[in-house]
């Protein structure tokens, strides 16, 4: 319940200071240099973006650091523009495409930026939210004004003072904005970057590795442990191959929209079932070359079959077989309505087959969507976004 009241809460921006220091030299030409610094005890982290004068954002800046250079401006006239993050030291992201919204660690870097629902990959400041977007049209018009004036020196964006003033008078000028809390915070075991999207499963923003196989892999080991304690293992066979049917329509859906396909494809792979899974996983090879069942052996394929079967006799006939059950999965070992029972064997045996073809699934699928590789390579180096 603590974690349903963490869902959808506004988070506050991390205040600082944004500066423009101007400097007219001799010749008349004026100089600019841009900064940012911040005292407030909270986490707090930027990153920069270049933008046209008008206020456009046209560009990512990777900002130099030990052995590293700062991104080039792409033109002669531009500002650069500090954005802030949130009060938890996370960054918000809103995708142009499908317009889903998530927040991140994922920092603009020299790697391309993923959305977590649809899987669409370019550079960060095309996935500014519209609160990040006024605040660099607001900043840029600052930067004119403060050009523009007759008066040398530092020109400063107070975000601690407007922060200090929304939080007294609920009033939020344009060069605030605020995060807000999704559902699934999660730190990629891929990368190591910490995301926080709305629903279950998702890429991870940084690396774009689709974080399907290791929720699949935590409810293996959650559903382990029961088999052990509880002994309800007909629950826990049902729970496990409901897990991995969640996970597999996921992948599928995701291939659904990444996939070229004809409309009649489409409409079957949006509405696939797991539960019959030899067909599944057959199809699965044959179409998109994902071999779910690789490194298995046939009597290992033929329990695992069998084991979805039971499956749904499980959840739908209260365990009871049934003529349907008996036709389909060929098992003449129990007669209809005949209680069907697992043994701890039967029952860890299903927990480490899901397991496999969980992740014979997730390496097929990023082989066809391979994730971003230097950001899987910057975590050997202790790089992060």
């Amino acid at each position: 319940m603590s974690k349903r009241i963490e869902e959808f809460k506004e988070i506050a921006h991390c205040g600082g200071q944004v500066s423009i220091h101007v400097e007219t030299r001799k010749d008349g030409q004026r100089t600019v240099q841009f900064g940012v610094r911040s005292s407030r005890p909270i986490p707090s982290a930027w990153f920069a973006i270049y933008a046209l004068p008008e206020g456009i954002p046209i560009a990512t800046v990777a900002l130099g650091g030990i052995g590293l250079q700062t991104d080039p401006p792409p033109t002669l006239t531009y500002f650069l523009v500090l954005i802030g993050s949130d009060s938890h030291g996370l960054y918000g992201h809103q995708c142009m495409k499908c317009n889903g919204y998530w927040r991140s660690k994922s920092a603009p870097s020299r790697w391309l930026l993923t959305c977590p629902y649809c899987g669409f990959r370019t550079e960060t400041q095309e996935f500014l939210t519209p609160g990040q977007r006024r605040y660099v049209d607001a900043c840029c018009k600052f930067f004119r004004d403060a050009i523009n004036s007759a008066k040398d020196g530092e020109h400063i964006i107070d975000m601690d003072a407007v922060a200090d003033s929304v939080e007294k008078d609920g009033v939020k000028p344009k060069f605030y904005y605020t995060e807000e809390t999704q559902q699934n915070k999660f730190e990629c075991q891929a990368c190591g970057v910490y995301n926080d999207i709305l629903g279950r499963y998702g890429y991870c923003s940084n690396c774009g590795t689709h974080n399907g196989v290791f929720e699949l892999e935590h409810d293996m080991k959650i559903i382990q442990k029961r088999i052990t304690e509880s002994g309800d293992y007909e629950a826990c066979v049902k729970d496990a191959v409901s897990s991995f049917d969640s996970f597999a329509r996921q992948v599928a859906k995701q291939l659904v929209v990444r996939v070229p396909m004809t409309p009649s494809r489409q409409k079957e792979w949006s509405k696939k079932l797991f539960h019959n899974l030899k067909p599944c996983g057959d199809s699965l090879q044959k179409v998109f070359d994902i071999n779910i069942f690789k490194g298995l052996k046939d009597k290992d394929i033929r329990f695992a079959c069998l084991m979805f079967f039971r499956r749904h006799v499980y959840e739908h006939n209260g365990g009871e077989a049934d003529d349907k059950y008996i036709k389909e999965s060929g098992d003449n070992s129990v007669r209809p309505k005949q209680m069907l029972h697992e043994t701890t064997e039967s029952a860890h045996k299903i927990t480490r087959l899901i397991t496999t073809m969980g992740r014979n699934l997730h390496d097929g699928f990023h082989q066809i969507f391979p994730p971003e590789e230097a950001a899987l390579k910057s975590i050997l180096k202790g790089v992060r976004a």
